[in-house]
């Protein structure tokens, strides 16, 4: 098992603060956010972990001493490309994988617990009123469908798990996705992919405390979320 973490983008909705700081490493209780998962990742005895980096890249070199399985995977292409392209450059790892985005903010150690047996869509129950990608599930707990919606719906914590089956089938079909209409395409996203091929996979949710994972999307959301661990 490993880890695929999204770390290139440029986190533009905080506006200057990531000029000179990556969003991802943005300090949680005295610890830069993207440190701290990787340290439960390590906890949970996942060791590989490859991270997809991009707007200051040099930022996050330390961590390849600190951590000896990080494993950094540069995209040069971070300003003209979204994360389609990104998560394109760890397609030769990826399969029994956790899939994480920077900005997920865990204040408690999830990894110890989970244990998924098949790809798996980690989801919370938000409480700001925003359109969030929500999935749908059949009455055996099988995805079938992600919707766009501010309803009041478990959504996508940014973690997700991958099995090797189904890593395959997301690899095989992801060429399609890599033409320049695609990935210059602000619009789309990485999970974009598995949507498409949702009826094809065999993926399942699981639910998180609300009080374990937070997403910081802009600098009110940061804010937020230190006042509350404060």
């Amino acid at each position: 098992m490993n880890a695929i973490i999204l770390a290139a983008g440029l986190g533009s909705r905080f506006k200057e603060w990531t000029k000179t700081k990556h969003k991802a490493l943005l300090p949680i209780n005295e610890v830069p956010n993207l440190e701290r998962t990787i340290q439960f990742l390590n906890e949970a005895k996942i060791y590989d972990i490859y991270i997809i980096t991009g707007h200051l890249a040099n930022q996050f070199e330390y961590l390849i001493e600190k951590f000896p399985g990080v494993k950094l995977i540069y995209n040069e292409m971070y300003k003209e490309y979204n994360s389609i392209y990104s998560f394109n450059l760890s397609l030769p790892y990826f399969g029994d994988s956790f899939v994480i985005d920077a900005d997920t903010v865990l204040l408690e150690n999830i990894f110890l617990k989970l244990k998924p047996n098949q790809s798996t869509y980690f989801t919370i129950n938000r409480t700001r009123q925003e359109k969030e990608w929500c999935p749908i599930i059949d009455a055996h707990q099988k995805v079938i469908d992600i919707m766009i919606t501010d309803e009041e719906r478990p959504s996508l914590s940014g973690i997700s798990y991958w099995e090797q089956k189904d890593s395959e089938v997301i690899k095989q079909f992801f060429p399609k996705y890599l033409k320049l209409e695609k990935i210059k395409n602000t619009s789309l996203y990485w999970d974009n992919i598995p949507l498409y091929l949702i009826k094809i996979l065999n993926v399942t949710v699981s639910r998180l405390e609300q009080s374990t994972v937070y997403e910081m999307d802009n600098q009110d959301d940061y804010l937020r979320i230190v006042k509350s661990i404060s």
